[in-house]
């Protein structure tokens, strides 16, 4: 509003300079009328002055420019320029989008102009009626052409914001799943390494006295699974790091040609672990290469960490187009009093469902836990 003020203020001075300039030619060729002509001007003035808030109180602008130019007529003053005040109010208002009011407002000002002219001492000639007339369509069409324009930018702006907004909306999106990637890595990479090592340095504290000998091959264990951890690790961060620029991994994404490693760091958790693994070697796409390897060692960490079990079973096979993988075991299943939906069954679930996959967990019938997933090969990239 402080921004449109001298701009309007500009428009309502030229409006009173033109219609008063204009009026005092037109009225040097007209006969003078019953009251002074410094009245006219001062009614011209008053007539122009609502202009000012054309923008933000259009239908109050109409209604005083119009009612104002045809009191100017009644009076009988000189005409002619005083059409320009009703003009500028009627093409604002059919600009902002008020067609009715401009309509309206438009007949009602020529019916009371011809009127007004025809019973007073200045009746309108055909030429001046039909000059007029296509004035004020001219104006009508005109403002609808401006109205049209403006919603058209409207739109537009309002396009390019939700185009912004969807943008924002969409890079959040993909922070937020950058990061459930990220921690699903990270909780899949250490969750297994970080369990044998709980494991084997409860067995050493426990034999450090009795078996020595047992106890050292224990913290063996713990230094040789540590160290492997620490390599993986870097290499995961190395492949979650941006490689924009170029980079190759630190070290080669896991999948499923490092299971047998799984299983022998399962074995040195005091669990015997059979692997059934398809005899073709048909290579694999690289994000389920990495995904049956992340579900095997989720499976086998929640067996290591909750099952109790003494013997577990990983099969691998191909089906129809399809991998299948399936770890059971022997234990316990899920332990009383939990609901058995933990972080790795969510991560193991999330994984398979990315990939278009399926999967399912529980109980076994004939005991034990079973861990089961469905992905698909065919039609993914290698």
């Amino acid at each position: 509003m402080i921004r449109r003020i001298p701009k309007d203020a500009m428009l309502v001075a030229g409006v009173i300079a033109i219609t008063l300039g204009g009026t005092v030619l037109i009225s040097s060729e007209s006969p003078p009328g019953p009251l002074p002509l410094w009245l006219g001007f001062v009614l011209l003035a008053v007539t122009s002055l609502p202009l000012l808030v054309r923008q933000t109180r259009p239908v109050a602008t109409v209604v005083a420019v119009v009612t104002g130019a045809l009191l100017y007529q009644a009076l009988d003053f000189p005409g002619g320029a005083s059409t320009i005040p009703p003009a500028i109010a009627l093409f604002t208002a059919l600009t902002v989008g008020y067609r009715v009011l401009a309509v309206s407002a438009t007949l009602v000002w020529v019916a009371g102009t011809l009127a007004l002219g025809w019973v007073g001492t200045r009746p309108p000639g055909v030429q001046g009626t039909i000059w007029f007339v296509t004035s004020l369509v001219a104006i009508i069409i005109l403002g609808e052409m401006s109205r049209h324009r403006r919603e058209q930018l409207i739109a537009e702006r309002e396009r390019v914001t939700q185009a912004e907004r969807a943008r924002e909306e969409e890079a959040k999106r993909r922070v937020t799943e950058e990061r459930l990637r990220i921690a699903r890595e990270l909780h899949d990479l250490l969750a297994h390494s970080i369990s044998v090592i709980n494991l084997q340095a409860g067995v050493s504290e426990h034999l450090i006295d009795r078996d020595p000998e047992q106890a050292r091959r224990a913290l063996g264990d713990i230094r040789r699974v540590s160290k492997e951890v620490l390599v993986e690790l870097r290499g995961a961060l190395g492949v979650l790091r941006d490689a924009g620029e170029g980079e190759e991994p630190l070290a080669p994404t896991p999948g499923m040609d490092r299971l047998p490693e799984l299983v022998r760091r399962a074995k040195t958790g005091g669990i015997e672990v059979v692997l059934d693994l398809p005899e073709d070697s048909q290579e694999l796409p690289k994000s389920v290469d990495l995904a049956v390897y992340r579900i095997v060692q989720e499976a086998l960490t929640n067996i290591i960490k909750h099952a109790r079990a003494a013997r577990a079973e990983v099969s691998i096979r191909r089906e129809a187009g399809d991998l299948l993988i399936e770890v059971r075991d022997d234990g316990v299943g899920w332990e009383e009093g939990t609901s058995g939906e933990g972080n790795g069954l969510v991560g193991m679930r999330e994984r398979a469902m990315s990939l278009n996959g399926s999967f399912a967990a529980g109980l076994a019938p004939e005991g034990g836990f079973r861990v089961e997933a469905r992905l698909p090969v065919r039609g993914l990239a290698a």
